[in-house]
């Protein structure tokens, strides 16, 4: 299917699961490296979206919106995964528990590392384009202050100035949303 879905004021729900079932299962494959805990992940991800379907406002965003249902559901799998995991072996008894609960501290440190590199990002997105320009290249290109101002030829205290009041609005958006 070549048509995106942004063109459609009010697209189907068939037509969504069918443009984005492939997403969703790499988000959750992504976050899970298990082929068939995915395609559960896939399957409640588009259950829940269906429930809240009538709560969609704007259409232009369901790639968000499920990838952020998708994000938090493998999350679900994955924290039930490994306290059921947990479970099986403290009722064994075996010496390998603390190597499993680290396993599963250590996975769930990585999605939750993942879903805030995901807010950062739409949160530098929601900035004004100056302050994203700035942001990205000191923040992210590792860019010095000078290195920028000749880059985007603009005064060294003009830089500091749009780096300082991006970390500001990036901390106030970061800060609402959580």
């Amino acid at each position: 299917m070549s048509a995106k879905l942004i063109h459609i004021e009010s697209p189907t729900f068939e037509d969504v699961y069918i443009q984005f079932h492939r997403l969703i299962y790499h988000i959750a494959y992504k976050l899970t490296k298990d082929a068939h805990l995915s395609e559960d992940i896939v399957q409640e991800t588009f259950m829940k979206a269906y429930r809240k379907w009538d709560t969609l406002i704007d259409f232009r965003k369901i790639q968000g919106w499920l990838s952020s249902i998708a994000s938090r559901t493998a999350i679900d799998f994955i924290r039930k995964e490994s306290k059921r995991r947990e479970e099986l072996v403290d009722d064994q008894e075996t010496y390998d528990s603390p190597f499993i609960s680290r396993e599963a501290r250590l996975v769930e440190s990585e999605v939750d590392f993942h879903l805030l590199e995901e807010e950062i990002e739409e949160g530098i997105g929601m900035l004004p384009a100056a302050q994203q320009e700035v942001l990205r290249l000191k923040a992210i290109h590792g860019l010095s202050d000078k290195e920028i101002a000749l880059r985007l030829d603009l005064n060294p205290a003009t830089v500091k100035t749009r780096y300082h009041r991006a970390r500001k609005q990036l901390n106030v958006l970061l800060n609402k949303t959580a």
